[in-house]
């Protein structure tokens, strides 16, 4: 079966939704971690844009130096259901995140977006892509320090927003979004410039295992 559905798989539009960051500011207050992963071995099937996720892991809600945002509901933590990934993809991010804060003592916590829907498929309105489990949106860090979408390029901590790129693009990332007016590079060929990704990265990892797993 899940032969077929591989066959079934079509490369989607690279599009995502840009949170407005509307709602109130979020706390510094910091609640207990979320750190109990279900840990499985994951299956993508198909492609970001028309796939399925076969036995997914749920990323935690929050961490020692991250915290999840729901674009929609425009609220911390993210919502269970919008934080669903593959195994690689889940280590992946955390690997990145904790590189990330080793390296940028002091820096804010990392703002983690959409995954994927437990079961894959469909995200609705807000993504073409998301659908099996390889996908990840990561906000840019604030100057401010403020947990929530940067709403303009003006707010972004530009020299940390590019540490982290850096860091998704040497862990191996298959391929990274930045914003138009961002200004942010990488390889080409990894790092991509796609609308409505002035406040966030979108990462991609490959679909198949390499050494780094």
């Amino acid at each position: 079966m899940i032969l077929s559905l591989l066959a079934l798989g079509f490369a989607g539009a690279a599009a995502a939704y840009l949170d407005p960051g509307a709602g109130g500011p979020v706390g510094w207050e910091r609640r207990t971690p979320d750190p109990e992963i279900a840990w499985r071995r994951s299956i993508a099937v198909g492609q970001p844009g028309a796939g399925l996720l076969v036995r997914g892991v749920r990323f935690p809600a929050e961490g020692e130096h991250f915290f999840t945002w729901d674009p929609v509901l425009h609220r911390t933590p993210n919502r269970s259901s919008r934080r669903w990934g593959t195994d690689r993809l889940v280590r992946f991010v955390l690997r990145v995140v904790e590189d990330f804060a080793a390296a940028n003592l002091g820096a804010p916590r990392v703002g983690i977006g959409d995954l994927s829907r437990q079961r894959g498929g469909p995200f609705g309105p807000v993504h073409f892509t998301h659908q099996n489990g390889l996908d990840a949106d990561v906000y840019y860090p604030r100057r401010d320090r403020v947990e929530r979408p940067p709403t303009k390029v003006s707010q972004i901590d530009r020299r940390l927003a590019q540490d982290l790129l850096d860091r998704f693009v040497a862990a191996g990332a298959e391929l990274v979004y930045v914003g138009p007016s961002t200004g942010f590079t990488g390889p080409r060929g990894v790092v991509q410039v796609v609308w409505n990704h002035d406040n966030h990265l979108h990462v991609r990892i490959r679909q198949h295992l390499d050494s780094r797993d």
